[in-house]
Formats: C-alpha cells, structure tokens, sequence
C-alpha cells in the first residue's frame, strides 16, 4: 500500500508533537517521517486502508491546535530534492559534490558527460575510487582553499576539462562536504570565440585568395593525413600556429588534445620539466605526487614546440629522445614512459646557420625536418591583404562598439604598398590602431602609423608647415568624394548626400581630378 503523507496546519505549543505521536501509536500506525515547520506539521505514515485513514483524520482534528488535516502529495524534503534534481539536470555545467568523507552526494548528467562516468558507478562511492587522489577537490575538502577555472585533464577517463571548486561549511564553520562545478573545454572554446570573435583555425577558415596560400594548404591538409614530424618554417606573424592548429583539427588526432608550447618563453630548467614532468621529491618545491610533463598531456594528440631554435643543448638531446623512440623520462624517475604524440616544430630562426655555428644538433634537425613547410610573408601575398584588412575591421569594429569601419582608397594603398616585416600580426596591431584613432565611419591614410616612431618622433618639417591642415582636409575631401561617387552617378544625388550644391560638388570633382562613373 501507498504511504500517506497529511499536512497539519496548526498552532504552535509545547507537547502537540507528543499528543500526535499519541493519536498514531495507539493505532500502531508506523511514523516514516515527520517535520516540522512555524504553525504547521508534515507526517508520511505507512500505507493504510482508507477507513483507518478516516479514523486517523478525525483523530488528529480532535488534538487542540490542530486547525486542519490535508492529504499531499510529497513531504517537503522530497519536494526540494525533486526541485535541486530539476536544477542539477537543467544546468549545461557538470557539478560534483562531496561530504565530509570523500562521498559524492551529487552527480548531474552534464558531469557524467564531461567525466565519462555513469551515476549509478560513482554516486554514493568515494570519489578517489574512480578519479585521483590529487584532484583539487580533495584539497578543497581537506584544507578548505577555494579555486577558479583550472584546467584538468584525466587520462583514465579522457576527460579534459575547467573545474572551479568551493568548501561546504555548516553553521559552525566546520568543513563538511565540498563541490566542484565542470567546464568541457570544447564549450570554453567555443564561447571564447564567439565573446572574442576569433576564428576556429580549420583551414577553410584561413584568409586567403593568393595562388601561394592555396598551394601551401592544399600541401597541409595532404600532410594532416600522416603521422610524420613536420616543421613549420616562416617569419615570426605568418602564422604557423594557426596552420599547426589547422593541421591537427583535420588529422587523425583531431579528438585529442592540441598542446602549443613556446619554447622561447619558459626559462630553460622550468621548460624542462614542464615538457617531461618529474617526480616527488625530484627537485626542492616539486608537488607531492610529482606532476606529468606535456609530453604525457599530449599522448594521442599533437604537441607544437614553438620556437623550436631557442631550445638548449640539454633540451635538444631530450626531444631527440622522443622523436627516435616515443619515450620520456620524468624528472628524477627511475623508468622511461612511452608517449603517443605527433610533434610539430615552428621557428622562425635559420636553423641551417645554427647548426653550422654548433647551436643546433644536425641530427635532431634532420629528425624534425621530415616534412618542412614554409608560411610566406605577407609581402609575398599582398592580394591577401584587403581580405584580412575586412576581417580585422569587422573584429575590431564590434569590440569598440563601433559600426564597421571601411577602409579608404589611400589607407589601403599604404597597406599594400608596405613591407610587414612582422606580417599579419603588424597588421593587425596596425588596424586595431586605426579603429581606436578613427572618428568617422572611414579609416583615412593619417590613421595608418605603421611605424611606432611616427607616434613619438613625429617629422618637424610637416609640423611645421603652414599647410598640413589644409593637406588633411583635402585628402579627407579626397577620400569621401571617391567614395560617394560608387554610390551615386549624378552631380545632384552626389551632393544631396555630401550636402553640398551642385556647383560645389563639381567643384570639388574638378579640383581633384575625380570623374563621375558614365550611366549605361
């Protein structure tokens, strides 16, 4: 028979909890659960015919106090846990929390998706039965320290993901249980690019029109479909990220993790653990437990070794090793481990002439050099340049909260004409300039400062000149007339939109040698 579940309401005093518990033993009728709430009591009773459930009733409306006798459907806790249920299904972010001892008490379905554990194995089991013992949690729930978004990645699982974790102290500020609330990386990715505006670097999203990058990509998807050791060769800002990136997102390992590691910007003995890992105990301040290197990250997917020329000699011979036999050797470890990752290297260093001056080892050149790729300056592609010109303007536009800005016919030309010595990433330094320098709706060629000079030591001469401004003014004029005459072909709509006469726009047309477009 079904339980019942009454609601009392009722007016609080001394002994109505005992004259209820009166009414229900001489009955024999067994109490499941009973709370208590300001001017009202819950009961669950064990299942009854419907008689003795009339007598119970009458029974209960005869205790002083007791206004009411209501049937329910759920006792209050089992309406709260319904509705922290509903809650804990609805939210797209995984939470895990824990009691005292280490016992997970919540587990949602996004945290099964994300960890790739099943409720049924890990709910009301110690955590460290399924997952290790060094996860930050266990240190949220033995030390009571808070943490914000740190990257996980659990081999055992193949789970990879952000976790922020906080204590759960009861009301006298004891630690009782903790909980942790999961991030999947591809979602982290994916809103980064959408709040960013950055791109996914597949290589359809490469921008590019010019023969020589369309030849270049063609080669890397080819190379995508391999395994080998591939070297990325260009000046620094001609993207070789972007195109490792790309290469790993088609490839095989595409499912597994992209590490890009800067291989100039780590000091030589952090970089060396940071790639290899190292032991407990393997160096003063090494973390209990040890810590796995990148190598180890990376197994199953692909690591990018960037700036691979500024690697010292000691360094050199440890990648050597990993390239020759797929093995790496903890800091302080006794025993080699076997990695499974494609490496890529990029540098923008002639690592011919570091080899010939003793700098870089020719044998581990050869292992890296398997499939060189080399990214051209964007010197060499200058048809490219007003796509990526569109593209940053777009980007740069909606973070300042401007609309999109075009780009005039002389600021372009100062564009193309230039050399990049640091290729798309000047570019885009150089735009995103523009955009904050720009009043208008148009970027004009005194916004284009392509060299940081022209900022602090600006030319005397033109300041001195009486008629810079007026130099200013006509380009600007300049600028605008070009521009309105691809819109309109009469003199009369041509000045309606500037605001000006008809004589005056033919002035103005004649004085700077501008013709209007021939009707068809």
């Amino acid at each position: 028979m079904e339980t019942v579940r009454l609601k009392l309401p009722n007016v609080d005093r001394v002994g109505l909890v005992l004259d209820i518990s009166k009414v229900l033993a001489a009955r024999k009728i067994n109490i499941i659960s009973m709370e208590v709430e300001p001017n009202t009591t819950f009961l669950e009773l064990e299942g009854m015919s419907e008689q003795t459930r009339q007598e119970v009733v009458v029974a209960l409306l005869s205790i002083p106090q007791v206004l009411d006798v209501l049937q329910i459907g759920l006792m209050p806790h089992q309406v709260r846990t319904e509705q922290l249920k509903a809650v804990m299904t609805a939210v797209g972010e995984g939470i895990v929390a824990i009691d005292a001892e280490g016992v997970v008490t919540h587990y949602n379905p996004a945290a099964e998706r994300i960890l790739h554990l099943p409720l049924k194995k890990i709910l009301g089991h110690r955590l460290t039965e399924h997952l290790p013992a060094d996860l930050p949690l266990m240190d949220t729930l033995k030390n009571g320290t808070s943490y914000n978004n740190r990257e996980i990645v659990l081999e055992k699982t193949k789970s990879h993901y952000l976790a922020s974790g906080r204590p759960i102290y009861d009301q006298s500020g004891r630690i009782i249980g903790a909980v942790s609330v999961l991030k999947d990386i591809s979602e982290v990715r994916e809103l980064v690019q959408s709040v960013t505006g950055q791109l996914p670097a597949a290589f359809n999203r490469i921008i590019h029109e010019s023969t020589i990058m369309k030849r270049i990509i063609a080669m890397a998807r080819t190379i995508a479909r391999g395994e080998s050791t591939l070297l990325l060769r260009g000046e620094t800002g001609t993207g070789k990220e972007l195109f490792a990136r790309a290469i790993h997102e088609v490839s095989p390992r595409a499912s597994r993790m992209f590490v890009p590691v800067n291989c100039a910007a780590i000091p030589d003995q952090l970089l060396e653990s940071e790639l290899f890992g190292y032991e407990e105990g393997a160096f003063s301040g090494a973390a209990k437990g040890g810590k796995k290197g990148l190598f180890e990250y990376a197994s199953g997917g692909t690591i990018l070794l960037d700036e691979v020329g500024e690697l010292s000699s000691t360094l050199q011979a440890k990648l050597l090793r990993v390239l020759q036999d797929g093995k790496i050797r903890r800091l302080g470890a006794p025993v080699e481990i076997d990695v499974d990752v494609r490496v890529m290297a990029a540098t923008h260093r002639n690592l011919e002439g570091l080899m010939s001056q003793g700098l870089f080892r020719a044998d581990l050149y050869y292992r890296l050099n398997v499939i060189p790729l080399f990214l051209p300056p964007l010197r060499e592609r200058p048809e490219d340049i007003p796509l990526l010109v569109d593209f940053f303007l777009r980007r740069f536009s909606a973070r300042v909260k401007k609309p999109t800005l075009t780009m005039g016919e002389a600021a372009m030309a100062k564009l193309i004409r230039y050399s990049w010595p640091g290729n798309i990433r000047e570019l885009e330094n150089v735009l995103e300039r523009a955009v904050n320098l720009v009043d208008g709706p148009m970027i004009m060629a005194q916004h284009i400062l392509i060299q940081e000079e022209m900022i602090f030591m600006p030319n005397p001469s033109r300041i001195a000149g009486q008629n810079k401004l007026e130099d200013t003014v006509a380009e600007t004029e300049r600028e605008a007339l070009l521009q309105a005459v691809t819109r309109y072909t009469s003199s009369r709509k041509l000045g309606a939109a500037l605001g000006l006469s008809h004589t005056a726009v033919l002035k103005k047309l004649r004085k700077y040698g501008i013709s209007l477009p021939r009707k068809h």
